[in-house]
């Protein structure tokens, strides 16, 4: 399974550069966001997106791992988006609403920069609101954004905390998905881990205490609570259409 990235021309935000720049909403509302079929998720999102989404996790070899909402079962499809752009949720994870900016940590230095994607169709010179007043100052609209952006990174810290406890315990096992649309079509999304019942309930009391203290075991729960979304995300899948008779 694969994860794909919204921002087609990512620079780094520039007051001199871009002290003229107006932001309005898309005119194609969140298009932007139509192939991609699995969204990080910070653990404070696990409240709301546990109505909505399959909350699982992808791991990989140099940290801990992301929480992320499955969107899609599909590669390039994200059934949570229409053909208007319209999101098909109540709740649209933060790392959608984040877009188009984004904040960068430089490895070198470790020095937070703030990048906008130039690609984004709602960047313009006469329509929506400034970024920069005129002596070059941030405008409430781009401060307000900014402490988002920091809020973000702050939850996204907490979520390789959970992740970390979640490998020290060695409680996931890899999961797929196999979706059957008929004899002559099948879907496998696989890449994903989820959190094995019979492993968490083994562990001895030490554990379950320290995983209760910090809130995720609760977490836990709610991740296995959302599974049960992966039926919802599969019917929204568009009906597999009649193959035509053969002259």
């Amino acid at each position: 399974m694969t994860t794909l990235n919204f921002y087609e021309k990512p620079v780094m935000l520039d007051r001199n550069q871009h002290r003229n720049m107006r932001l309005r909403t898309s005119p194609n509302g969140y298009a932007y966001a139509a192939s991609t079929i699995a969204i990080p998720l910070a653990p404070i999102e696990f409240v709301q997106a546990v109505f909505e989404y399959p909350i699982v996790f992808t791991l990989n070899e140099n940290g801990p791992g992301t929480p992320i909402a499955l969107v899609g079962v599909r590669e390039n499809e994200n059934l949570l988006v229409d053909e208007n752009g319209k999101w098909l949720a109540e709740y649209v994870p933060a790392f959608v609403r984040r877009y188009p900016f984004v904040l960068n940590i430089d490895p070198t230095t470790g020095a937070p920069t703030v990048l906008i994607d130039e690609a984004f169709d709602g960047i313009g010179l006469t329509d929506g609101d400034r970024l920069f007043e005129e002596d070059g100052s941030e405008t409430p609209m781009l401060k307000n954004t900014l402490a988002f952006l920091g809020d973000f990174k702050q939850q996204s810290e907490f979520s390789d905390q959970f992740m970390t406890h979640l490998k020290k315990y060695d409680l996931l096992i890899p999961q797929g998905i196999a979706v059957n649309q008929g004899s002559e079509q099948s879907i496998t999304l696989d890449g994903f881990c989820i959190v094995d019942e019979k492993r968490l309930m083994a562990l001895d009391d030490a554990a379950t205490l320290e995983l209760a203290r910090s809130g995720d075991l609760a977490r836990i729960y709610t991740h296995l609570l959302s599974l049960g979304n992966v039926n919802r995300l599969v019917q929204r899948l568009p009906p597999k259409l009649p193959s035509k008779p053969v002259a």
